[in-house]
């Protein structure tokens, strides 16, 4: 998905990155042309605004050539993601206690601890794993037909987490494509029991509303 920088007013957390290949040695390139974004709001009106008139928020809307933006209302949430810093009393993801239904929108982070070089070194191969994984599963999610969109972006700066983000028809199938056998199924088992990264999280949320339109074979319409 290709969003701009969010206006920094209203937005409690904004983080921003790329949609990267991989590079001879196994980890993202962090270059690409298709980047995207994630912004928490405190106020509804405010998160409400930023869907109403994207160009006027979003500083170089001007220069994507295709964009699509989603007011996502988060339904559940559990796990551990780096994006909120240290501080105790800053943002937090706050999942909604109602839950008003339609197409499921799913995050999911990963991340893993600042080491010193030599021991980062010796953690390399745990880590490429991970990415070549994250890739297996994307290229799976392609042949499922209830997953509408997907994308892997790596935010800056360099060891905040990454994020997945997917589209899914209905709950169903995004419960089948996660829990039941297959891909995805087999890293999560990994993960519970080789730890193939330091934390992890995963967010589920409704979508409400969306402006624009992606890759030519669906927009806003579409997903009514």
């Amino acid at each position: 998905m290709a969003w701009g920088r969010t206006d920094s007013a209203g937005a409690a957390l904004w983080r921003f990155g790329p949609d990267s290949a991989l590079g001879s040695n196994g980890l993202r390139t962090r270059v690409g042309d298709v980047w995207g974004g994630v912004a928490l709001f405190t106020d509804r009106a405010e998160a409400q605004a930023v869907i109403d008139a994207p160009a006027a928020h979003l500083g170089f809307m001007a220069d994507a050539l295709q964009s699509w933006h989603a007011l996502l209302q988060p339904i559940a949430h559990r796990g551990e993601v780096n994006w909120f810093g240290q501080d105790e009393d800053g943002p937090r993801l706050a999942p909604s206690a109602d839950d008003p239904g339609g197409l499921i929108v799913v995050l999911t982070t990963a991340g893993y601890d600042a080491l010193p070089p030599e021991q980062l070194q010796a953690d390399m191969p745990r880590r490429i794993d991970f990415v070549a994984n994250v890739e297996r599963v994307r290229s799976w999610y392609t042949t499922l037909p209830g997953t509408l969109a997907r994308g892997v972006f790596n935010f800056a700066p360099l060891g905040t987490d990454g994020m997945t983000f997917s589209v899914w028809k209905d709950d169903v199938t995004m419960m089948d494509a996660a829990y039941r056998s297959g891909t995805h199924r087999t890293q999560i088992d990994r993960y519970k029991t080789e730890k193939t990264a330091d934390r992890t999280s995963f967010t589920r949320a409704r979508l409400l509303q969306t402006a624009g339109a992606w890759q030519g074979n669906w927009n806003s319409a579409d997903l009514r």
